[in-house]
């Protein structure tokens, strides 16, 4: 079965090159993946007390971070490797400080696994989510590495619990911690005779605690909403701009920010919105900040702009592309508006329940459940209590992964 594995990968791989001159997230990651071992061999000694977190993308990297910078603050003689499988998480992780390694995660081949774990020699791996290699797993386990899987979830109609799984299934047999999402996914676990399974929730909910606590002020934009209500839509695509598309073209004050600033869609919005619209960037006269619509055209401020929002929406949800990340407003005491496509995301699911989170369907849903609650003090911090209260209490689980980790720290 590892043959087959390893035959499949190299497939994907060659089946994937056309796509390059197509994609340039495709192409950035292949150009990354060929400088990967050139970095490990500059950057990183296998004799070292090495840390290797694997990442899928930006999403994860946001779950690593906290407990990078724990570990960062409580151990001065460890290493901090982190590898990415996609552009999102690697290009957003250049100026992060706090790794001392950061590359694109080689191909699971054989030949790639065994060379990267004799390269890093990681005393203790995590693997973020449900991004896990099987060939990765194999040969750390040959190098006595301490593996955990962090804020995985798992269900009863993955691969690894199908009959044709079982290769699979032992490969995640080798993972010594399991740190899931949900008490789902700790049945189905031990269900299948995997042990040290532990619900530890997501460290999401601690980083934008942190965020909460930075406090950061981004004084243009307070001078654009000048103390007027405002809505802010966040991680937007095409299929978003159409639900939300009503209430942005009346004179509320809205900041948008799209999950793809590229210059097409950021002119198309332009063209879309006319003189009502100024981009961040261009923010400069009087005349710029009494616009109503501010479109965000940079990286890494929206988390700090959903203080500013009395009403949040977060994109994703209304195609396939998944639905963004809720917790980053939920935090602010926001109540948030998502798309009809929220299944599988735990958050979501929960604070749809707990009424901090509305999914609506259709821009008439959308339109509706937003002037309820613009015009509703009453109910916006209702629903917005509800959303920070959750985060606040699930960010307490998350000690138990970070007692885990640093106890065997203190031993290695």
């Amino acid at each position: 079965m590892k043959i087959i594995y390893d035959f499949f990968i190299v497939l994907a791989f060659i089946i994937c090159q056309p796509l390059r001159l197509l994609s340039s997230k495709i192409n950035l990651s292949y150009k990354g993946r060929k400088k990967a071992f050139k970095i490990l061999k500059k950057e990183v000694n296998p004799n070292e007390k090495n840390i290797w977190f694997h990442v899928s993308s930006l999403g994860e990297f946001e779950i690593a971070k906290p407990i990078i910078e724990i570990l960062k603050n409580r151990f001065d003689n460890i290493k901090i490797i982190v590898t990415f499988f996609s552009p999102s998480g690697y290009e957003n992780s250049k100026e992060y400080k706090y790794a001392d390694s950061k590359i694109y995660l080689p191909l699971d081949t054989s030949f790639n696994a065994k060379r990267f774990v004799s390269a890093v020699n990681p005393k203790i791996v995590i693997f973020i989510k449900n991004d896990i290699w099987s060939n990765y797993i194999h040969y750390l386990k040959e190098n006595n590495s301490l593996i955990y899987s962090l804020s995985s979830k798992f269900n009863k109609s993955q691969f690894y619990f199908k009959f044709y799984g079982s290769w699979f299934l032992k490969q995640l047999m080798k993972i010594d911690f399991f740190y899931v999402q949900d008490n789902n996914s700790k049945k189905i676990l031990e269900k299948n005779s995997l042990e040290n399974v532990h619900i530890s929730g997501d460290s999401r909910y601690t980083s934008v605690i942190n965020t909460l606590k930075k406090n950061k002020r981004v004084t243009s934009v307070e001078k654009f909403i000048n103390n007027e209500k405002c809505f802010v839509a966040g991680s937007i695509w095409e299929n978003d701009i159409e639900l939300i598309d009503r209430v942005i073209m009346s004179n509320i004050k809205s900041i948008i920010a799209p999950h793809d600033i590229s210059i097409n869609f950021l002119n198309n919005l332009k063209r879309k919105y006319g003189d009502n619209c100024i981009k961040f960037s261009d923010l400069n006269n009087e005349y710029d900040f009494k616009k109503n619509i501010l479109i965000i055209d940079s990286i890494g401020i929206l988390k700090y702009l959903y203080r500013y929002a009395d009403i949040a929406y977060v994109g994703g949800g209304m195609g396939n592309k998944g639905l963004h990340n809720i917790l980053e407003p939920a935090i602010f005491s926001v109540p948030i508006l998502i798309g009809k496509n929220f299944q599988g995301f735990s958050e979501a699911e929960d604070l749809t329940s707990l009424g901090g989170v509305i999914s609506v369907n259709n821009s008439n849903e959308f339109y509706k459940c937003f002037i309820e609650l613009y015009d509703s003090e009453e109910l916006r911090n209702k629903s917005g209590k509800a959303n920070s209260k959750y985060i606040i209490d699930n960010a307490e689980k998350n000690k138990k992964f970070i007692d885990s980790l640093t106890g065997k720290l203190q031993y290695l």
